[in-house]
């Protein structure tokens, strides 16, 4: 009889219709109260079933099986911790229902458990075995998404380990920010601020970082990264850059984007990757920076793929759709779009605000530079998005805040009719999250007629 005949055999002859249908729905995820209402038992009668059955699969499973145990364990000593699924080798279980009875039931082996509970299907030696490979993954921490599961699995975790599920666990030292990435808890801004300007190649200034990753402010974000060693001031300019970057070169050209263009002047239409290291060679910069500037309005594709100037007949390459932000919605006719923005000390200074580039790809902004200007209800002067190589911005929020009496901290959202080309600026801060600051204006409540609370 082949080792799958053996298991089917034993599933079939040693357990009653009630301990399969029980094991079965265990293994599947189901709840001991779910299980037992289902039989009309008490979830610990569910738990004697369960172990009187394990015992008889386990009783056959050593007559039929030989050395199984010992294989198992030799797997386990040889890998650390392994994914029931590896072991088909052994158990040759098309369900996995058999196998993971047994694997309970066998001494000296057992379910890994970390700080999110119990790691379905992962086995060790030891039930703390993950311990060590997670404790070494958050000690490389910031990761990008993408490379959090080849680190893990460099570490000996295997890939059916729920990672995702493990670390968004209130109990992870990690957390994902707002890009999809992962980061220290304890230094979320900082983490966030390394891995975006590291994605950017280029310095760039606090206000724009701290909008890039969601921060608390121009302010805060700068005085985190004083405090850490891998970010350095670049004086005069007050562009922040990382420490193990080579210092600033002399170059012609004022940026990436002159640069790329004086690149195409002097080589006609190239590559992607052939412009891109001629360009940062001219001009040292990222990727990711060189990637903001195809879509310049001058810079296009050619017919076989190159890329090279519009005025030499190039076709302009619009911006694809990034990942909308939580913090900007969508009316269901499309037609409105809300930015709830924190009025800071540059909002209060009359800065142009920085906002994340998925609005301007919306509105129609998917070349650059661009712009598109807003009446603001009441007569109150226009507002104005504009989408550069470099991000997009809305005009200065000054006049409104100030008109409206905000301070600093209060809420505000923007809503822009795309089919109308209006706009209100809405003043939203709830009464509680005004304590311990002076607010002098309430809360709206709705915005303008026809535009529900649901903004808020």
């Amino acid at each position: 009889m082949t080792q799958g005949g053996a298991l089917a055999s034993i599933w079939g002859h040693c357990l009653d219709d009630r301990q399969r249908d029980v094991l079965t729905k265990r293994h599947s995820g189901e709840r001991l109260e779910s299980i037992g209402k289902s039989h009309g038992i008490t979830r610990e009668r569910v738990r004697q079933v369960i172990g009187l059955a394990e015992q008889s699969l386990t009783a056959m499973a050593d007559i039929v099986i030989a050395g199984w145990r010992e294989e198992v364990l030799a797997r386990l000593e040889g890998h650390g911790a392994v994914a029931e699924e590896s072991l088909v080798d052994i158990f040759d279980d098309p369900e996995g229902v058999v196998r993971h009875a047994l694997l309970r039931a066998a001494d000296g082996i057992e379910e890994c458990r970390t700080w999110a509970g119990r790691a379905h299907g992962i086995w060790a030696t030891r039930s703390d075995a993950l311990d060590g490979p997670l404790s070494e993954v958050i000690g490389r921490a910031p990761f990008r998404a993408a490379e959090l599961r080849e680190t893990a699995c460099s570490l000996g975790i295997p890939r059916s380990v729920p990672l995702n599920s493990i670390l968004s666990h209130p109990r992870s030292p990690l957390v994902s920010d707002v890009n999809g990435d992962w980061v220290r808890r304890r230094a979320k801004g900082r983490d966030s601020a390394y891995l975006w300007l590291a994605g950017e190649g280029e310095p760039r200034r606090a206000d724009a970082i701290s909008a890039a990753i969601g921060g608390k402010g121009e302010r805060a974000i700068a005085e985190s990264m004083r405090r850490d060693g891998r970010f350095r001031l670049l004086r005069p300019e007050g562009n922040w850059a990382l420490s193990e970057w080579p210092l600033p070169q002399t170059s012609q050209y004022g940026n990436a984007l002159d640069a790329m263009i004086g690149t195409l002047r002097e080589h006609g239409a190239l590559s992607k990757d052939r412009l891109f290291a001629l360009t940062a060679r001219a001009y040292p910069v990222g990727t990711a920076r060189l990637l903001q500037c195809l879509i310049s309005d001058r810079i296009g594709a050619t017919e076989d793929g190159c890329i090279d100037l519009v005025e030499r007949g190039a076709v302009p390459m619009e911006e694809k759709e990034p990942r909308k932000p939580p913090h900007m919605v969508v009316s269901e006719s499309g037609n409105i779009v809300g930015v709830r923005l924190t009025v800071d000390h540059e909002v209060l200074r009359g800065s142009g605000v920085i906002v994340h580039n998925w609005l301007t790809w919306y509105i129609g902004l998917r070349l650059a530079p661009t712009s598109r200007d807003f009446a603001v209800d009441g007569g109150l002067g226009m507002l104005t998005v504009r989408r550069n190589t470099g991000g997009a911005q809305l005009s200065s929020l000054r006049g409104h805040v100030v008109a409206s009496r905000m301070n600093e901290g209060c809420q505000v959202i923007v809503l822009l009719r795309l089919d109308s080309g209006t706009a209100s600026i809405v003043h939203v801060c709830p009464s509680d999250d005004r304590v311990g600051m002076t607010c002098t204006t309430g809360s709206t409540g709705r915005g303008p007629a026809g535009e529900s609370a649901g903004w808020r």
